[in-house]
């Protein structure tokens, strides 16, 4: 008998030492993300939370084009990337960061979440997304496979500039995300002289200058927008254009675009259809920039991208149509 109860006292106390162990396991994975030793990362603090991030992280997954495009520019590569895939099911990067993405391995999700056994079999020690309902709603399972921040994004307006700062903070890199955003400011004021002085020399007023984009409609970027941040930073937005995001324009209303230069995207390439559609319509030639010739195509993923080095393919644009054309 007492050697039954010695037996039974001995598993017990097993059985209580490894339920602790797990469930000492579980809870350390609830309060912070998998990391190495406190002298091996650095706590950020982030809209989820806090995270302690890999002094010098190695395997870093950027699950959005964001994320991506602003590591990139701050002169940090990661392994890979995942970003939403087009409704023509590939995926499709602006032109301008085809030479930035070379070495990165790119994976595309149709679903409302990112595939979470791809990212396991990538091995990350770092994984970076903005914050959104999406990510917020994944991110404790993310932080599962490895240290995850969610940078703000609708908590900073969708302020691109303020988003790179925030992703700088996470590398301990602001003094270069600072200097980047010198750089664009001093680019800015470039091309603002070359198009002052093109235009004393040609003796033409000020005028302005408005993107819109094609998906099932045409939507005129407004003043809050990526493109509308540059276009008033350079001071060729029109007083006139409305705040917040964007704003749909009805076929009865295209007149009312009065802006002198208009750039014009679309969203998938089946909307170049659409567009054609619309170009064919007789109140189309009553835009104040088409009877000036002064309609531009554009691609519409940088024009609406959110990030530092689109931001100098939009300027990369306007100086070749606007500065450099004959």
């Amino acid at each position: 008998m007492m050697k039954f109860l010695r037996r039974l006292t001995y598993w017990i106390c097993l059985g209580i030492v490894a339920f602790a162990l797990v469930t000492g396991c579980h809870t350390s994975n609830r309060t912070a993300t998998p990391a190495s030793s406190a002298q091996n990362c650095r706590v950020v603090q982030h809209t989820a939370g806090e995270t302690c991030v890999p002094l010098n992280p190695q395997r870093i997954v950027a699950l959005d084009i964001l994320s991506l495009s602003n590591i990139v520019a701050l002169g940090i590569k990661p392994i890979a990337a995942a970003t939403w895939s087009s409704i023509e099911g590939k995926i499709d990067f602006p032109p301008h960061l085809a030479n930035n993405i070379k070495g990165i391995s790119l994976h595309s999700y149709a679903t409302a979440q990112p595939n979470l056994e791809k990212i396991l079999q990538l091995k990350p020690d770092l994984i970076i997304l903005p914050s959104d309902p999406s990510s917020q709603s994944i991110y404790q399972q993310l932080s599962h496979i490895a240290p995850t921040v969610l940078v703000p994004w609708a908590e900073i307006s969708r302020d691109w500039k303020q988003h790179l700062i925030e992703t700088a903070k996470i590398f301990d890199k602001t003094d270069v995300a600072t200097q980047l955003l010198d750089s664009y400011d001093q680019r800015v004021e470039e091309v603002k002289q070359s198009l002052g002085v093109l235009h004393t020399s040609l003796q033409k007023q000020a005028f302005y200058a408005s993107f819109a984009y094609v998906s099932d409609r045409l939507t005129l970027a407004a003043k809050n927008s990526f493109s509308g941040t540059i276009l008033n930073d350079l001071g060729l937005l029109s007083p006139k254009s409305s705040d917040g995001l964007a704003l749909p324009i009805s076929e009865e209303s295209l007149p009312k675009i009065d802006s002198d230069v208009l750039f014009i995207g679309v969203y998938q390439e089946s909307d170049r259809s659409t567009l054609k559609r619309l170009q064919r319509k007789p109140l189309w030639s009553k835009i104040k920039a088409v009877q000036q010739n002064q309609v531009y195509t554009v691609d519409f993923q940088t024009w609406y991208g959110f990030d530092f080095l689109s931001a100098h393919a939009v300027l990369d644009d306007i100086e070749k149509y606007l500065v450099n054309a004959p």
